[in-house]
């Protein structure tokens, strides 16, 4: 797969030290490795993600986490969002906020 937006989870793992020791680089690595032909796949290679539609949700320890957008078709993935739980909760209550 062509995975874009890397640097959000360069970032994340910069951010999250030893809490993902291995853990982005291994992402990554996976990421670009797959050939998923279908959101099913995907989700059965991720086991603990969540899948709706087109995107991907993968819990990561420490209460990070990734979201991305797949299209199988197209064999690219794009990362959306790589932090903690708590953050990106916080941003959608902003973003609601708004008039």
């Amino acid at each position: 797969m062509k995975l874009m937006g890397i640097s959000k989870l360069v970032e994340l793992a910069h951010r999250a030290g030893e809490a993902l020791d291995g853990a982005i680089p291994a992402l990554i690595a996976e990421l670009e490795a797959g050939t998923w032909s279908s959101m099913d796949e995907i989700a059965d290679f991720f086991p603990a993600a969540i899948v709706d539609g087109i995107k991907v949700r993968i819990p990561m320890d420490g209460g990070y986490r990734v979201d991305l957008l797949a299209d199988c078709k197209a064999q690219m993935i794009f990362i959306e969002y790589a932090g903690t739980r708590s953050a990106a909760r916080a941003i959608k209550k902003r973003g609601s906020n708004v008039a």
